[in-house]
């Protein structure tokens, strides 16, 4: 390997790790803006649903006005209903008012129909008149209009706590949700209101589950369910579309089990912390590439020029051209000394030969120890040279061998923490070597340009199961490939995806009595998923969002070993091809390994 080849990974280390950390903290500061975008979803859920809780307190304060009015103290109905048509005028939030009689009969209506209902089978009636509370609420669908309406009945008692009359205001449900969809923050944010049992009372914009339609079984419900620990949640599928969503209960009407749902695509809610992340992303590559090209442009000039004007001197001299000097300028410091030192040898050794010539055998002998001192110092440049294009792996192998040494001559005089540490920093030694492989090999796929094409992904799978068993004929792990799976992306890449996913299984699986491992497919939301599955050491799911970063093992080295660096890998191959992966997990009961190539 040349000295510009050397120098050129030398610099590339060099630069590469502190941008590797200020891409880290750029990452740390976007999980920052995701948290705050999330927080906000859930600030705003929480004020729609406040906001409808002070409508039910505005209305009951309404009724208890009401309830004192002479205008319906009265046996005229006509009259009634002419003063609470009046009260509508000014409530236009209300789709009706009207009172009923203590035996469930229809008095008087806002609307002045004159028609005649019993409402004495109607929950909130019941609730008006005999419950402690003379408010009652009661979500319910309009008989004729299909439409959400939020009764508000109101049960007016007199000094004895017996019924006179209930008041009660129906609130236009799909009308008022309507109206605090406009507010969203974001472009394609999705406003529901559900009832406890998951029956869907309103949905703006764009309707796509209608009024009365039950998700009781979808996962959006299982989350509202779920809802007073994690106010927001991920990934959540309806009608195929996967949003972030946030839910909250009405406050001071908890009872009445209505609960109020936005949902914003992943990409608007965090469009804001991305666009800042391809920003910070954008400088920190313009910042790595200066100071790149600052270090290369120093390293040329300071280094291998100046090693290659050393070289070319000594070949030339070492050709017959005793006349050959490197001349100055010297560059300062410890190599332009030797350059100096140098043009002295070669000066002293032309004028050594040209007394070769007049002198005798005893000076032969003082332009042999000219000649020695000028080796030594040619030996000193070989030596320089040398050190300058050293590559990083050597000082480990040194450090390796040299442990290797002093624990093979002095282990039976070395106490066991000294041997301990020997022990340990040629472990430490591999375990660079390896990370600086996997980290190359990181690299690569990220560059390695995608080809896709339609390939058999069991076919693939079954090399990459008989390579284990080859490499590991001692253990006997039950393996299962599902045949017939297919697959479009690079196969290369998707290789290596399954190579890592099928070694971390048959890794996890060393010590279980039974192990088993499969490698499947099945179908989720109209995409072909595909998973590797053992029965193996598990983890823990609250640690899965490590998974997939550089670095981070669930388990210690004693454990298993490994670098941290396989499931990145597998992740940035997933990503290039438009996928995702995800993984779940029991702790002693195995792992199951999720990706699809999008």
């Amino acid at each position: 390997m040349s000295i510009r080849a050397r120098l050129f990974l030398l610099i590339m280390f060099a630069t590469l790790i502190p941008a590797m950390v200020g891409g880290l903290r750029f990452l740390e500061y976007r999980k920052s803006q995701i948290a705050d975008a999330k927080q906000a979803l859930a600030t705003a859920t929480r004020q729609i649903a406040q906001a409808l809780s002070d409508t039910v307190s505005s209305t009951a304060q309404l009724h208890y006005g009401l309830s004192r009015a002479r205008d319906l103290d009265t046996k005229d109905r006509a009259v009634c209903s002419d003063f609470l048509a009046e009260v509508l005028k000014a409530h236009p939030q209300y789709t009706g008012i009207l009172t009923i009689k203590p035996d469930g009969r229809l008095f008087c209506d806002s609307l002045r129909t004159g028609r005649t209902l019993n409402l004495t089978d109607r929950q909130y009636f019941q609730n008006a008149t005999k419950s402690k509370n003379p408010l009652a609420v009661e979500p319910v669908f309009g008989r004729l209009t299909g439409m959400a309406v939020l009764q508000i009945a109101y049960g007016v008692r007199n000094d004895k706590g017996e019924t006179q009359f209930v008041l009660l205001a129906s609130l236009d449900l799909e009308k008022y949700m309507r109206a605090r969809s406009q507010s969203l923050p974001r472009g394609d944010a999705q406003l529901a209101l559900m009832d406890s049992q998951g029956t869907i009372l309103t949905w703006h914009p764009g309707r796509e589950e209608k009024p009365g339609a039950s998700i009781a079984k979808s996962p959006l419900f299982q989350f509202v369910r779920e809802s007073r620990k994690v106010s927001v949640r991920e990934d959540i599928q309806v009608d195929g579309k996967s949003r972030i969503w946030a839910a909250s209960m009405l406050p001071e009407f908890e009872d009445v089990g209505l609960h109020v749902l936005v949902g914003v695509s992943e990409n608007d809610l965090l469009a804001k912390a991305n666009a800042k992340l391809y920003e910070s992303l954008a400088t920190l590559a313009a910042v790595w590439l200066l100071v790149f090209a600052g270090a290369w442009a120093l390293a040329e000039l300071a280094i291998r020029r100046q090693a290659a004007r050393i070289i070319a001197t000594v070949a030339r001299f070492s050709e017959g051209d005793f006349g050959a000097r490197i001349g100055i300028p010297y560059p300062r410091g410890e190599l332009g000394e030797l350059m100096a030192a140098l043009d002295r040898a070669f000066e002293l050794l032309r004028s050594q030969r040209d007394v070769i010539e007049q002198l005798n055998t005893d000076l032969e002998r003082k332009v042999a120890e000219r000649t020695a001192q000028l080796e030594v110092l040619v030996q000193e440049l070989d030596s320089f040279s040398h050190s300058v294009a050293h590559d990083l792996r050597e000082p480990m192998r040194h450090i390796t061998g040299f442990s290797a040494i002093v624990l093979k001559t002095n282990e039976t005089r070395l106490d066991e923490d000294s041997v301990d540490c020997l022990h340990r920093i040629t472990a430490a030694c591999e375990r660079m070597g390896l990370l600086i492989d996997d980290l190359l090999a990181l690299s690569r796929v990220s560059r390695q340009e995608l080809n896709r094409q339609d390939f058999d992904l069991s076919d693939l799978a079954g090399h990459v199961v008989g390579s284990m068993v080859s490499a590991h004929p001692e253990r006997k792990v039950h393996v299962s490939v599902k045949p017939d799976m297919h697959a479009r992306g690079d196969p290369s890449l998707v290789r290596i995806v399954l190579e890592n996913l099928i070694g971390n299984a048959w890794k996890f699986t060393s010590r279980t009595d039974e192990p088993r491992i499969e490698v499947g497919c099945e179908e989720r939301g109209g995409e072909t998923v595909y998973f590797v599955r053992d029965n193996g050491a598990g983890f823990d799911m609250k640690y899965a969002d490590k998974l997939f970063g550089a670095f981070q093992r669930l388990h210690t080295d004693r454990e298993f070993k490994g670098t941290g660096i396989g499931l990145s890998i597998v992740q940035r191959i997933v990503a290039r091809h438009g996928g995702k992966t995800w993984a779940e997990a029991k702790v002693g009961e195995g792992a199951t390994f999720y990706f699809a190539l999008g």
